[in-house]
């Protein structure tokens, strides 16, 4: 008993939190943007399953035609039956299954198409009853519209309103009893109750899935930074790099920054200190490389990275050289010397996969080994040295 209580509890809390608005209002105020999402796909959803809704309303109507419906109020419901099912089949494949949707003409649409498609099924059940017979064909709109999911709340208002009007009418010219009336009002409350339970449960499963894949893309970007310097780190330049290799055509080039020594100047200056380091060569890489590129990543513990796309080796070595002077010129006190450091320069190649992205990286590393074996801050690039005639003697040197 516990158990069945707790469920209806729940069945009536989500009812009561939908046909109130409460949930809408708390979905919304809690992300606005990934409620208007959810809306764009309640309707999308509804558009795409009401046009087979409408296939088989054609049908339906011509069936009717076919059986020979000769009152006047089940030949017009039956052709509005098929001529608006058509209309709303084109309408909407023009509509809902475009790159970017027109939510609001398809929302305008679908309620045209609620309002015609009722009066359509309301006329051929006012003719089977004229005829004396029960109306049948306003029960098989009854279960077509408890079949069509995810109906929005104003929609199964409409539902809702339309069953019980149509429903009491029916009873008063058939002349039912008090158990009939009973019976449509169960009917019109299951049905709102059950079309408000499964809109709370599918919004709530959709916001779920959403925030779990919001929450899961934010780990991956943390994942893919740098938690010092906000830059890239490894992981986050080689996810880069592969978005570039998706790219057809274009060259790339890579430069790989290395601060000199900067072991010695952890053991001198302790992590405190060194860490501002960091941050300061990075704010100056950073500021110089911005006109060119966003690519800039911190790979290793002292090392930082560059990709520098379609532009020439001389203007790439340019760059270079410019972050290299504004470091020295930042002069970082680094015992009897200041902070510098020794880059390399890889060629341009063309995009050509993951193959590119290694060999690039071997090569600028090995041009950086250049840099270093000549007296360390200044450039390598191509197997040669290019050392500025005024450059800072690094810590260490002699």
């Amino acid at each position: 008993m516990d158990t069945v209580k707790k469920f209806l509890t729940g069945c009536f809390e989500n009812f009561k939190t939908v046909i109130t608005t409460k949930y809408a209002r708390d979905a919304e105020a809690e992300d606005p943007h990934a409620y208007g999402l959810l809306l764009e796909h309640l309707t999308l959803k509804n558009a795409h399953r009401i046009i087979i809704f409408s296939v088989f309303s054609f049908i339906a109507g011509l069936i009717c035609v076919i059986a020979g419906e000769h009152n006047a109020f089940g030949i017009t419901g039956s052709v509005l039956l098929m001529t608006s099912s058509l209309l709303f089949i084109w309408l909407m494949c023009r509509t809902a299954f475009e790159s970017i949707p027109n939510i609001n003409l398809i929302n305008m649409f679908t309620y045209i198409y609620w309002i015609v498609i009722t009066a359509a099924c309301i006329l051929v059940s006012v003719s089977e009853q004229t005829e004396g017979k029960t109306p049948y064909f306003f029960l098989i709109y009854i279960a077509a519209a408890a079949a069509v999911p995810v109906a929005k709340i104003y929609e199964s208002l409409f539902f809702a309103a339309v069953m019980l009007i149509y429903g009491i009418a029916y009873g008063v010219s058939a002349q039912r009893g008090v158990l009939y009336y009973i019976a449509a009002a169960v009917v019109v409350i299951s049905y709102v109750w059950i079309s408000s339970v499964a809109r709370c449960c599918y919004s709530s499963l959709w916001l779920g899935r959403r925030r779990l894949s919001t929450t899961e893309e934010r780990c991956r970007q943390i994942s893919r930074r740098d938690t010092l310097t906000g830059l890239l780190n490894k992981t986050g330049l080689a996810a880069k790099f592969s978005e570039l290799s998706g790219k057809k055509g274009g060259t790339i080039s890579v430069v790989m920054v290395d601060l000199d020594n900067f072991r010695m100047f952890n053991h001198m200056y302790g992590y405190d200190r060194s860490d501002e380091c960091l941050y300061r060569v990075c704010n100056c890489m950073r500021i110089v490389a911005k006109p060119y590129t966003d690519l800039v990543s911190r790979f290793g513990g002292d090392e930082f990275v560059l990709v520098f796309e379609n532009m020439g080796e001389i203007e790439v070595v340019k760059i270079a050289e410019q972050i290299r002077q504004s470091i020295e010129t930042m002069a970082q006190t680094f015992g009897d010397s200041i902070v510098t450091v020794s880059v390399g320069v890889s060629g341009a190649k063309q995009l050509a996969g993951n193959n590119t992205y290694s060999e690039l990286l071997n090569e600028a590393d090995e041009q950086l080994m250049v840099a270093k074996s000549s007296g360390r801050n200044c450039i390598g690039f191509k197997g040669r040295p290019f050392i500025h005639e005024n450059r800072r003697s690094p810590f260490g040197a002699k």
